[in-house]
């Protein structure tokens, strides 16, 4: 890590959520003074803010970047527990899949379950408490400055600039970086867009720790083409339950409790029914669409200008339901990090981009090829491959213990795909409950 005897000049991080968050904390080592834009009003406590409309919905942190933001945070884990965010094994989230129930094992995969709101909120006092870190919230930035092809900071909407020595993009999924670039010159990028036409429609129930499922999570997966219902239940902070119910396909749940409810009836995962039917609603009902996945591919444009990056969901959106998105956030700040470590500024910036794919494509494919499933037309031959690998892979997961554990390690990031070539120690028990929540 780079001191702060040689920390330098200016950065700007168009964008206040987490993406931007953890980005300002990796160059907050690197630079003198790090100016976090936000467009959005900063609440003192908790609160869902208007440009993260998602935040009313499960977000998933996975083991690797459970990892880096407790590198970056040290005590990260704790903290957010102590304020009632629930810590458990991740073998132990139950996943009712077409083929039936995974096994329930102890992975040594911490699963901790909090609202986003909260997360944010603690990742930003952390932030904060950095001396070389400013917010600048209610600011909106309108473009690029840019003088002889290099990036030299951003234009307000107060028709001032703010000056820098490396803007870092992070301002979600509506970002206009593509239309900036253009603006000043530079080509936009092709963008890799597939859509399964995904919703989430969430609620939060009154949680009794007392007196309840006993578990932490349990989800039933959607899966093209067939499969095009789904939800998941999670325990929070505050004791509560966070259902979100899953409509794949254009399919969608209805936002009256109702229908909401009878939505959440049609599912054959248990866990999920009983909070919805037995629990006290705390919560209005919250539907978020337009879900599908895209990858600007920013680190395919040529030329590149110096002084620039992007990440987060104003790089690449995955499908949720996977659960990669704040961790692939995560990867790519400490990414930044080691670039700049490793190289002068300009070089850093270029080179960066360039290697996000290595960090993308796994995400990419994994989500991508399953919805590409809802297509009407042919799917590609890679997207077919994928999903009759990983519907071969579920057909023996419930009565493998062994092979979920290093799929589990797939999924997060921590192993490559090759592990699941590898045998089986069938040692270890099976406990196969195809069509049983217990």
């Amino acid at each position: 890590m780079r001191t702060r005897a040689h920390a330098r000049g200016h950065a700007a991080v168009v964008g206040g959520g987490y993406a931007g968050l953890v980005a300002a904390r990796v160059l907050a080592d690197r630079f003198d003074r790090v100016t976090v834009l936000e467009r959005d009003a900063i609440a003192v406590g908790r609160a869902y803010r208007k440009g993260t409309p998602q935040s009313r919905h499960p977000h998933g942190l996975l083991s690797r970047g459970a990892e880096i933001l407790e590198d970056l945070f040290p005590g990260l884990r704790d903290e957010l527990a102590a304020q009632g965010a629930p810590v458990g094994d991740f073998g132990f989230f139950r996943m009712l899949y077409p083929t039936g129930w995974s096994p329930a094992i102890r992975s040594g995969l911490a699963l901790q379950t909090f609202s986003r709101p909260l997360l944010e909120t603690t990742l930003r006092h952390r932030v904060l408490m950095h001396p070389a870190v400013t917010l600048l919230d209610k600011t909106q930035v309108e473009g690029l400055a840019v003088t002889a092809g290099r990036v030299t900071g951003v234009r307000l909407d107060d028709q001032t600039a703010l000056d820098a020595d490396i803007v870092v993009i992070a301002d979600g999924p509506h970002s206009r970086l593509p239309a900036w670039l253009a603006e000043v010159g530079f080509p936009e990028p092709r963008t890799l867009r597939v859509d399964g036409r995904l919703s989430y429609t969430s609620r939060l129930y009154k949680r009794d720790p007392s007196n309840g499922l006993g578990l932490q999570a349990s989800v039933q997966a959607t899966f093209a083409p067939t499969t095009a219902r789904g939800g998941v239940v999670i325990a929070i902070e505050d004791d509560q339950w966070l259902v979100c119910l899953f409509g794949a396909n254009g399919d969608s749940a209805p936002t009256d409790p109702d229908g909401f409810t009878a939505y959440a009836a049609t599912l054959a995962n248990p866990h999920i029914r009983w909070v919805v039917e037995e629990c006290e609603p705390v919560s209005a009902i919250y539907r978020y669409g337009g879900l599908g996945g895209y990858w600007h591919r920013y680190d395919r444009l040529r030329p590149w200008p110096g002084g620039l990056v992007v990440l987060g969901d104003a790089l690449c959106r995955l499908n949720p339901l996977y659960g990669h998105g704040m961790t692939v956030a995560a990867a790519h700040a400490l990414l930044l990090g080691k670039a700049m470590d490793r190289s002068p500024l300009d070089t850093a910036c270029r080179r960066f981009q360039r290697q996000t794919r290595r960090i993308l494509r796994l995400p990419w494919l994994m989500s991508t090829s399953l919805d590409q499933g809802w297509s009407r037309g042919r799917p590609p031959a890679t997207a077919v491959l994928v999903r009759r690998a990983l519907l071969g892979l579920l057909e023996r997961i419930p009565d493998d213990p062994d092979l979920f554990r290093r799929f589990l390690n797939v999924q997060h990031l921590l192993s490559t795909p090759l592990v699941l070539l590898l045998p089986s120690d069938r040692r270890l028990p099976s406990r196969r409950q195809k069509g049983a929540g217990t």
